[in-house]
């Protein structure tokens, strides 16, 4: 199953990405700018289909977000240019849009099937890197792609499995409880200086990481940084 997904961030959420990666104030306008920019440049697209597992059918599911190849174009243009603040932005932004678009993707999968998505398998993380191949032949999914290091093109893309489930409460929303992701600026007791100072660092040594794949592509949420997909 193939859906586009419409995403869209309001001036409350551009104050928490300020106030989260601590921007300015001065500097509002421009993260403004940069965020109008990388919302049109995105083509989000959700992609999910049925992966029987243990016997259980249609109870599993094979789930790829990708915010499109235009996300990662706006930033190369930046980064190219030297223009590093505006590159980071540019990550900044997508990690909420990439946020939003697990949210959105939850409800159309309730609108389809009748149920929630309980949590976040993510390739790289708890599922093995080997079992890609497993789910894009069953999600085949259009403009995502990876190479023989499992790096994910666009790289605003996230790969993961989930378990449906009857009730809300019991879905997504409790992701945050079992992250394994030291590096999520969203984790509990992160500072947001800190993420910041590693995704600037990202930025600037990514060529000299593309040698680690193993150390690259740890955790679905750090996908939408740049190196990590």
């Amino acid at each position: 199953m193939r859906e586009k997904l419409r995403l869209h961030l309001d001036s409350g959420q551009y104050g928490k990405i300020s106030e989260r990666y601590h921007f300015e104030e001065s500097g509002m306008s421009l993260l403004q700018q940069v965020g109008s920019l990388t919302e049109k440049a995105a083509e989000p697209v959700l992609y999910y289909a049925p992966l029987p597992e243990h016997g259980k059918k249609d109870e599993r599911l094979a789930v790829i977000v990708t915010l499109g190849s235009g996300v990662d174009e706006l930033q190369c243009r930046y980064t190219d240019r030297g223009r590093l603040t505006e590159g980071y932005m540019v990550e900044c932004v997508a990690m909420e849009l990439l946020k939003a678009a697990y949210e959105q993707a939850a409800e159309r999968i309730h609108a389809r099937m009748g149920k929630w998505i309980s949590g976040f398998e993510f390739v790289g993380d708890s599922v093995p890197f080997d079992r890609m191949a497993e789910i894009f032949c069953a999600v085949s999914p259009e403009e995502v792609g990876y190479n023989q290091a499992y790096m994910l093109s666009p790289k605003k893309t996230v790969v993961f499995l989930t378990s449906l489930c009857q009730s809300r409460k019991d879905s997504y929303c409790h992701v945050c409880e079992h992250c394994g992701c030291p590096a999520c600026p969203d984790r509990i007791g992160q500072t947001a200086s800190a993420a910041e100072s590693r995704a600037m660092g990202r930025t600037e040594g990514a060529a000299e990481r593309r040698d680690r794949p193993e150390e690259n592509l740890t955790y679905g949420y750090q996908r939408i940084f740049g190196e990590k997909g």
